[in-house]
């Protein structure tokens, strides 16, 4: 039998074999965060592309005002690429080839940035 005082010492012994240390490190690009990102809407096969984007601002709001649309159209152009997602509701097809504001939630999956899109907004009728 085992002495009832051993138990606590058996257990962190246990715990510290059978449970690996965490060492994942976490650098801004893996971050899931809520941001504002300026780029060309494109169709590629069949889903959705900001192609020439920005890398993006973190906001906290889900839904765009006329004032950060008015800033947006003032920055330039990144050189990212985004795969949108759930963007269905936004009437892309009427924005192909715009210069769009989108926000929603920044991912980075498989190497490949991609946003989970809560606005999208034309800012000007053509991308240069």
């Amino acid at each position: 039998m085992i002495d009832s005082a051993c138990y606590p010492a058996a257990l962190l012994l246990a715990t510290t074999l059978l449970v690996p240390p965490v060492h994942a490190t976490q650098n801004d690009d893996d971050k899931v965060e809520l941001r504002t990102v300026i780029g060309c809407l494109t169709a590629r096969g069949d889903g959705w592309m900001l192609d020439s984007a920005t890398t993006g601002e973190v906001t906290e709001q889900a839904f765009t005002t006329q004032d950060e649309l008015d800033q947006s159209r003032e920055r330039p152009l990144g050189s990212l690429t985004y795969s949108l997602l759930g963007v269905g509701e936004f009437g892309t097809e009427d924005h192909v080839g715009h210069r769009v504001q989108v926000k929603g939630l920044r991912l980075l999956r498989d190497g490949e940035f991609r946003i989970n899109v809560t606005s999208l907004q034309s800012l000007a009728p053509e991308c240069p």
